[in-house]
């Protein structure tokens, strides 16, 4: 018994060493990275703030943490191109014991490490702006759930690109449709109601109204936690499935 549950923890240490190579080992060598990595949040943050005078710092402050999430999520795919492409590190993982969702989530939890800061402080602003500690496991359910498809979709969108250039023109487009069109950092009431099916079915449209909710702003009529919950569960096992069975993890 005690063998078997020494073997089922070996992918969980082999992600946490590969984040530890890819991650913070980078960070104790270029510190400074973390600086311009975790502050870019916070731009859009800024303006909206400024533009409404403070009137939709809500609509910001959960904008701004779902576009984070986003990035940190999708940058996982940028990374892994890079390192299969010009370094050439996946062929040392592919020829390895170490399994395809091992190395997505090393490298997950390494662009975590990178997003860190700004996570902690946007999280906060939540916490601080209504959602109180009773809102706490549900902020960080939301988190998880939305680093975590973003991190597999970005794994999996990746592992088709031959080339970095289209790894980062398709990262770059699938960011703003998740993150920059929906209704994200604004009402869903402002969208047409012959949009509102496509809104209601992209997971980060949930993400912003339950952060929203968390801090006390009226959510639709038609949405509620329980739809929301069940949406970005579904985008979460639905892009695990597909890192794990479509992902081209070996080349012909």
């Amino acid at each position: 018994m005690a063998q078997l549950s020494r073997y089922s923890m070996v992918p969980l240490r082999q992600a946490f060493l590969i984040a530890y190579v890819t991650g913070i080992l980078w960070l104790r060598r270029n510190p400074v990275s973390l600086i311009f990595t975790a502050i870019s949040p916070f731009s859009l943050l800024f303006v909206l703030i400024v533009i409404s005078n403070g009137q939709y710092i809500d609509f910001a402050v959960a904008g701004s943490l779902v576009m984070a999430l986003v990035g940190y999520g999708l940058a996982l795919g940028q990374d892994i191109s890079f390192y299969k492409t010009e370094y050439k590190i996946q062929d040392i993982f592919v020829a390895s014991p170490v399994s395809p969702l091992t190395y997505m989530m090393g490298l997950a939890l390494s662009e975590l490490l990178f997003g860190l800061p700004a996570l902690v402080v946007l999280a906060s602003f939540v916490v601080v702006l209504g959602a109180g500690i009773a809102g706490i496991p549900l902020l960080i359910a939301t988190i998880l759930l939305i680093w975590g498809s973003m991190s597999a979709m970005g794994f999996f969108l990746s592992s088709h690109m031959l080339h970095m250039r289209n790894a980062t023109q398709v990262i770059s487009f699938v960011n703003v449709i998740l993150a920059v069109l929906p209704p994200v950092f604004y009402a869903v009431e402002r969208v047409p109601d012959v949009l509102k099916p496509l809104v209601y079915a992209l997971p980060t449209t949930h993400a912003s109204l339950m952060l929203q909710n968390l801090m006390g702003e009226p959510t639709p009529a038609e949405w509620s936690l329980g739809f929301g919950f069940a949406v970005q569960v579904a985008y979460l096992i639905g892009f695990v499935a597909l890192a794990k069975t479509k992902a081209l993890w070996r080349e012909n």
